[in-house]
């Protein structure tokens, strides 16, 4: 691991300024790691309908490589907050409420709906803001949810690396 910061040093210092990505020992990284990232959901009641998850992720210019997916992991939470089972997302580049340009998306949940890897038919461009939108029709039970997100470059052997959390919190209605 001592290693690894020298060698990076050598390959950056090394490169073309117009590098598509890392790489090394075949493996694809990103320059700049995506650091922005937020789940949005507008509707924050327990069992509400109409609800939808929208996670963002800004990939950062310098990161020269292109945005290959997301992967999703649950890391608090008493119930799955795709508690009704999974949902195939859509994207685009973007905000919610803002949409731009659909970007083409799959979504494999593991893990009793904890685990979601995404993954982009084509890169997504390092400076572009991407909204990945699940519409899970009905929230989860009141709760806090927290994930952990990690962003997946594209090409050979990517290797993904840890964005932050993010977190949602959905409350009960109870009369006073």
């Amino acid at each position: 691991m001592r290693l690894l910061q020298p060698i990076l040093t050598a390959v950056l210092l090394l490169m073309p300024s117009q590098a598509v990505a890392i790489e090394l020992n075949g493996q694809t990284s990103f320059v700049a790691v995506p650091t922005k990232a937020k789940l949005i959901n507008y509707s924050n009641y327990a069992f509400a309908g109409g609800a939808k998850f929208y996670f963002v992720l800004e990939l950062p210019q310098a990161a020269d490589a292109g945005l290959g997916g997301i992967n999703l992991e649950q890391i608090r939470g008493v119930q799955p907050a795709f508690y009704y089972g999974p949902v195939q997302p859509k994207a685009f580049l973007g905000m919610p409420r803002n949409f731009g340009t659909a970007v083409p998306v799959s979504a494999n949940f593991k893990n009793g709906n904890r685990s979601i890897a995404i993954r982009f038919a084509e890169p997504v461009s390092p400076g572009a803001k991407v909204t990945v939108v699940f519409n899970v029709r009905k929230n989860p039970p009141a709760g806090l949810y927290v994930y952990s997100i990690s962003a997946i470059p594209w090409g050979p052997k990517p290797m993904p690396q840890n964005v932050g959390v993010v977190q949602m919190s959905i409350i009960s209605r109870r009369p006073f």
